[in-house]
């Protein structure tokens, strides 16, 4: 049985966590990721700590914050979005799009853990059509802080009714099973707790918005605690944000949880491809009548911003990843290094391969820390950071290596074709919905040869387009 399907067969064992919802959201499906790993057993205590890189609080977000939340009381659409996303010249290229298609829109963005991202919005010559929420973070401190015995009081009720289930249930003698009962029973109440606050909270600071029509979550950044409490009827929307294959726990659900809470799930989704579209009909709870396919904004808008580079095509690009979710993700820098060592190996002695140079694009969620790490261990390669904008760098590119990165899809379409390093078992087929070329140690010769290079890509391509 798959990880997956031993997910999906807990559910269907204890569906009743599906009931436990605040104001139509269901607090379980934050913890399905976390369920999913502890049932597979590769989940720990041990977690990999990455140092928080925001050095400060912005007292002029907070003061454009306030100011404009009441500014956009008469908007129709509400996008809600993140500074994580400002990673093309310091702009939101997907909520740009949205904004095109959803006229009268406000985007409402998170502040991020970079620095760099928040002081973006200051030079967006389209930050008129921004409100941060840093007001709201700084009031939910002292909110919470007043409201603490309720909130204790909510989170008692919620354990308590948990371990009333559980306990009518037989004895579980699956040891995984116990793992996730047991951390179900201490996280879930604090999640369920201050959720509704939280709750309370956007509901005062939204109540004059009386004109909405759509309401956008663009990676869950207000599903959980706005959307259910805004006012009025209007659509909810959802946009798609990372590749969706047979099991993501933020798409794939079992058909009973749609009976459980209707709400949660009665909302518009807007993918990236038909292939996409097709597998949630198939394998969760959403109809035809939900979707609709758009492309990838971010890459429809950059296209028609910036076009395609005309720079040779220089780099062997490497996509790092944080992994940072359980302990295994302290194992992947170290697989990770001495094969990219051997790559840039090759480069230096090889002669079809010396006219490359070795790049390594890090995550937005990856550090200076880690970019030390790399530049220490392999010295004439060259680490771009967050400053950097990765299509500009896929089309400087000649092949993108990765180990499960989606910006395969994003390379394919900028004409960079992607080969894998297989990475503690992930099949390519499982991550992309198809087969990719796997290395070990050094680059694939045949790829040199310009005609099955280009057949491989042309391949790629056509897998995408079903995605993207």
């Amino acid at each position: 049985m798959s990880i997956e399907e031993t997910l999906l067969r807990f559910e269907k064992k204890y569906m009743f966590l599906y009931e436990i919802e605040v104001n139509g959201f269901p607090v379980y499906t934050c913890f399905r990721d976390r369920v999913n790993l502890l049932l597979s057993g590769d989940e720990t205590e041990k977690k990999v700590e990455y140092e928080n890189e925001k050095g400060r609080v912005y007292p002029k977000r907070i003061l454009d914050s306030f100011l404009k939340l009441k500014k956009f009381k008469k908007a129709k659409t509400l996008i809600f979005t993140s500074t994580m996303f400002r990673r093309d010249y310091g702009r939101n290229l997907a909520a740009e799009y949205l904004m095109e298609k959803y006229p009268e829109s406000v985007a409402f963005e998170w502040p991020s853990r970079t620095d760099a991202y928040d002081i973006a919005y200051f030079q967006d010559p389209k930050k008129d059509r921004y409100c941060p929420i840093d007001f709201y973070v700084l009031v939910y401190k002292i909110y919470s802080y007043i409201h603490r015995k309720e909130e204790s009081i909510l989170e008692g009720k919620c354990r308590q009714r948990l371990i009333d289930y559980f306990s009518k249930e037989s004895i579980v003698e699956d040891t995984a099973e116990k793992r996730v009962i047991q951390m179900l029973i201490q996280e879930m109440p604090k999640s369920y707790a201050s959720t509704a606050i939280s709750q309370q909270l956007f509901r005062k600071l939204f109540r004059k918005y009386k004109s909405i029509e759509y309401a956008i979550d663009f990676w869950g950044s207000g599903r959980e605690n706005i959307i259910p409490v805004l006012p009025g009827k209007f659509e909810a929307i959802e946009l798609q944000h990372g590749i969706i294959t047979e099991f993501h726990p933020g798409y794939i659900y079992p058909t009973k949880a749609n009976e459980k809470c209707k709400r949660f799930f009665a909302r518009t989704l807007l993918l990236y491809g038909e292939a996409t579209k097709k597998l949630l009909i198939q394998k969760s709870v959403f109809t035809e009548e939900q979707i609709e396919v758009i492309g990838n904004p971010r890459i429809l808008k950059y296209k028609q911003e910036f076009g395609e580079s005309s720079e040779k095509r220089q780099y062997i690009l490497f996509t790092s990843q944080p992994f940072e979710q359980d302990v295994k993700g302290a194992e992947y820098y170290s697989e990770m290094i001495p094969i990219l060592q051997s790559i840039q190996k090759q480069l230096n002695t090889d002669e079809k391969w010396k006219k490359y140079s070795l790049a390594i694009k890090l995550h937005p969620r990856e550090n200076n820390g880690i970019k030390n790490k790399y530049e220490e261990n392999i010295p004439e390669c060259k680490v771009f950071d967050n400053a950097t904008q990765l299509y500009e760098l896929l089309g400087k590119s000649f092949l993108h290596i990765t180990a499960t990165s989606t910006t395969l899809y994003e390379a394919a379409l900028f004409d960079t074709p992607t080969v894998l390093v297989p990475y503690q078992g992930y099949k390519s087929e499982d991550i992309f919905g198809f087969n990719v070329k796997k290395i070990k140690n050094k680059l694939p010769d045949e790829l040199v040869e310009s005609e099955k290079y280009e057949d491989y890509l042309k391949y790629l391509k056509n897998q995408t387009m079903n995605y993207m």
